[in-house]
């Protein structure tokens, strides 16, 4: 892929054929780098919230889905869980992050990450202890 930097002008002139004629003088006032707030990861994520809790990935075992080791998932445990998201349930005394979908028949399944791991399929008789539903995932990416 091949990036272009524009300039101003050039900028100007690729939105609006007629900038040719703008003439630009003076420089930015200071006063608008104020005008947005900062970004806070706690508000954005609801960090701070007696029902948000941040997961580490410790190991590789969950590539399959796009998450690697050190990634800190943050987990809603108030939150509704539905079909097409990721959720930590508690298997066997252990906590695991599976996908919660509908398979071809149509029902709920919890799919692990590795193709190998046969799919948990979630009938009226099943009980299953659902810790939270994972609603972001704060990856490192970095020297």
């Amino acid at each position: 892929m091949s990036l272009s930097i524009l300039g101003r002008n050039q900028r100007l002139e690729h939105l609006l054929p007629e900038a040719r004629e703008l003439r630009i003088t003076g420089f930015q006032s200071p006063a608008e780098d104020e005008k947005e707030g900062g970004l806070s990861l706690d508000a954005l994520t609801g960090l701070g919230a007696p029902q948000i809790w941040v997961v580490r990935v410790d190991d590789d075992t969950l590539l399959g889905f796009g998450l690697y080791p050190g990634d800190r998932l943050v987990v809603d445990r108030g939150a509704l869980c539905t079909h097409e998201q990721y959720v930590v349930v508690d298997l066997d005394g252990s906590y695991r992050v599976r996908l919660m979908m509908r398979n071809e028949e149509g029902c709920l399944v919890l799919r692990a990450a590795q193709r190998f791991t046969p799919d948990i399929v979630l009938g009226p008789e099943a009980i299953l202890d659902v810790w939270g539903a994972v609603r972001w995932v704060v990856s490192y990416v970095g020297p």
